[in-house]
């Protein structure tokens, strides 16, 4: 049975479709066991016991080339020296001999900290969404002063992210890898530590994010306090005494207890029924007629950031 010409005429495309490498599925989505990380040059040593000659080998989203000689690029028996770095050097660099691979190191090349700050300067200037998107961003967020508290790095363009924290004077915990994909990643934490204590040393959170070509490093310093954030009102509750409205405010299922020694305080916010302006109270007892209100709380003695609002509730007057 003759061949189809359409066969004939897709089968060098799919054969090469197969060889290429798409960059999103060629990145990385883990960190190298052996990183190298630098901004303009970089020696690379071949950690091997072999005595003979060995050549080198760079390959960089799927693409293998053998490392020669040239003005940016010197080999001095099993070093390997890069200057002037730039993307397409980075990658994975493999020293062979006899035909066999003997060691191999992954080169990445730094985000240089005024990148960043021009990244953060554009997205507070820039109204466009998609710019928003990219801008790279690491925050650490608490519900609550307990043994967890969440990070989340927002890195446009990495495949890969990774954490560790410590007190300030003490030993730095294990990585901890991402549990969300590309761009956007999230971590959770465990922290020892009692909420009836006073933090004597601020916490250190490093988190570092990888591509195929480069690497992104981001640092904070904290006290948990800083960083405490309650859910908003488990439940918000009005009772009409008079012409007074009597609003009452419960706490979070997820705030720390006793309530009488984690005190919240409370803001709430209602549409005024006779003139429909939205105004806002700090107290429980409203004089006007309400059609809506809402709720947010945060802790009176650091003071916390404020609480999401709780959801609209209708008022019955």
């Amino acid at each position: 049975m003759p061949r189809s010409t359409d066969s004939m005429y897709l089968s060098p495309w799919i054969s090469l479709l197969l060889a290429m490498c798409i960059p999103v599925v060629c990145s990385l989505n883990s960190f190298p066991e052996n990183m190298r990380v630098s901004q303009k040059s970089v020696n690379l040593t071949c950690h091997t016991k072999f005595q003979g000659q060995v050549t080198w080998k760079h390959t960089l989203e799927g693409h293998v080339k053998t490392v020669k000689e040239s003005r940016f690029v010197n080999i001095m028996g099993r070093s390997l020296n890069l200057t002037s770095l730039d993307t397409p050097n980075a990658g994975e660099y493999s020293c062979w001999g006899e035909g066999k691979e003997l060691y191999r190191e992954y080169l990445l090349l730094e985000s240089e900290e005024e990148e960043l700050e021009e990244d953060e300067e554009d997205y507070n200037n820039d109204d466009d969404d998609a710019a928003k998107e990219r801008a790279d961003s690491f925050s650490c967020s608490t519900q609550t002063y307990s043994c967890f508290f969440k990070c989340y790095l927002s890195a446009f363009g990495f495949t890969a992210a990774r954490l560790r924290y410590h007190r300030v004077g003490q030993a730095p915990s294990p990585w901890q890898n991402a549990s969300s994909a590309q761009n956007n990643f999230q971590f959770t934490l465990p922290l020892s530590y009692s909420p009836y204590a006073e933090e004597s040393a601020a916490l250190e959170v490093t988190a570092e994010a990888v591509n195929s070509r480069r690497y992104l490093k981001k640092t904070l310093h904290f006290y948990l306090r800083d960083i405490v954030q309650p859910d908003p009102p488990q439940k918000v509750k009005c009772e009409r005494a008079g012409k007074t409205l009597s609003v009452t405010v419960e706490p979070p299922d997820s705030w720390a207890q006793p309530f009488s020694y984690f005190p919240l305080e409370h803001q709430i916010e209602y549409i005024n029924k006779n003139n429909g302006k939205t105004e806002l109270a700090a107290s429980g007892m409203i004089k006007q007629r309400v059609s809506m209100l809402r709720a947010r709380s945060r802790d009176p003695l650091i003071p916390s950031a404020w609480s999401k609002w709780s959801p609209w509730k209708n008022v019955t007057n």
